[in-house]
């Protein structure tokens, strides 16, 4: 965002404080400059020689970009944005964090790449992490800086989902879609992946996934690391451009949808759709593979914010859940509160991410709900830390692999 556009969309802003009241971060602190009203003002501080106002890397830092904030905005100011474009000009001034530079790196190395590095990790976890007794993922065993025994990590699997389409057979004669599967799908959960192509091809799709696809750039726009971000897109771009003859490119990541709906020249008449979007989009035919199937337990929902806010998709995941599980699907208190992950918030502010996440936990917890089902890998992992820190029974999954275990039942 240019200077001229960003005091534009600061202009726009009336400091009602209409975003008071959907901030996560200010509900749980309180303080004005955590809420969008006050970053902006302290964006608005800053001068021509873009020196930091005191309290500015606070401020901006403590911002889950949730677009909670520019959903409740009578205004329409492009808050997140302008966030991101401040974090960029902090970080021009100040550096990228060591730790988010070293990952940048791993993300657009083709040789040292992220894939080799989770490998390597998958053959060690077991050392410093044990398995979780009712839920996916692991905790550590022994004491390690910055987490505690709630902290919950994925296991790291020692095949990807590249490793398993080597070997993966399709039927011939299926329409080809272009599958974005996302940096979490693809390294470390695999499953979530290979459910989403299996539903694909009930439906008479093949889905087709470009091994050069990497990493969307959500995580490096948020950061402010505009230089890596741009990197990334144009790669994709690339790959998109190359397999152009695709026009639907369908993803299963809400984070991941909402940064490939933010490209710029896409190739023509290509589109980006959220799984459930395009499920909706041939729900006579999904209807019928379905049949009488249902799941017969009790099933939640919790939005998450890329694909509620960033993207306006409500409904599909919904009639989604309610033809897998009818009057098993329940709807929580608060869908729509961020459940504190943020990208790589939930890490660097571990203890306001928890304050947000117990929320949800306890709306969850009241559903009596066995699982808990998002469209974003990323809240799933931040789902089952709450369901561990709050002690409660229930898993969470992706809509998708319910959906994949449904058709999957009957068949030889």
């Amino acid at each position: 965002m240019t200077s001229s556009l960003w005091q534009q969309e600061l202009k726009k802003c009336v400091k009602c404080g209409a975003c008071m009241a959907v901030c996560p971060i200010y509900r749980q602190t309180g303080r004005e400059e955590m809420v969008a009203r006050g970053k902006l003002n302290l964006i608005e501080r800053l001068n021509d020689k873009n020196e930091l106002p005191p309290g500015w890397i606070d401020a901006i830092d403590n911002c889950l970009l949730c677009c909670s904030c520019e959903e409740n905005c009578s205004k329409g100011v492009k808050i997140t944005e302008i966030i991101a474009d401040a974090r960029h000009r902090q970080t021009e001034q100040l550096g990228l964090n060591p730790i988010k530079k070293s990952a940048f790196s791993l993300l657009k190395n083709r040789f040292l790449s992220l894939p080799r590095f989770l490998k390597a990790g998958s053959f060690l976890q077991w050392l410093l992490w044990r398995r979780l007794p009712r839920h996916s993922g692991l905790v550590r065993r022994l004491p390690l800086p910055g987490l505690d025994e709630k902290t919950v990590i994925p296991s790291l699997p020692r095949r990807h989902l590249d490793d398993y389409l080597k070997k993966k057979q399709t039927a011939s004669g299926l329409k080809p879609v272009l599958y974005f599967p996302g940096c979490a799908t693809r390294y470390l959960y695999p499953q979530m992946g290979l459910d989403l192509l299996y539903v694909l091809e009930r439906l008479g799709f093949k889905g087709v996934v470009p091994e050069e696809l990497n990493c969307c750039g959500m995580v490096t726009w948020g950061s402010g690391d505009q230089k890596s971000n741009q990197e990334l897109k144009e790669r994709n771009l690339e790959t998109f451009r190359k397999h152009s003859d695709i026009k639907d490119i369908v993803t299963g990541c809400a984070s991941c949808g909402h940064a490939l709906k933010e490209y710029e020249d896409l190739p023509k008449e290509c589109e980006i759709l959220d799984i459930s979007e395009f499920l909706f989009r041939h729900r006579e035919k999904l209807e019928q593979l379905v049949g009488a199937k249902q799941l017969d337990k009790k099933i939640t929902y919790h939005d998450p914010c890329h694909l509620r806010k960033g993207q306006g998709i409500t409904s599909q995941p919904r009639w989604l859940l309610k033809l897998i599980a009818g009057e098993n699907f329940i709807e929580m208190r608060h869908p729509e509160r961020c459940c504190g992950a943020g990208g790589t918030f939930g890490l660097s502010h571990k203890e306001i991410s928890r304050e947000i996440l117990a929320e949800k936990a306890h709306d969850t917890d009241a559903t009596g709900a066995e699982i808990v089902t998002s469209g974003c890998p990323g809240c799933l992992l931040q789902l089952t830390e709450g369901a561990v820190v709050a002690d409660s029974k229930w898993q969470a999954q992706h809509p998708i692999s319910l959906l994949a275990d449904l058709l999957r039942r009957g068949v030889s």
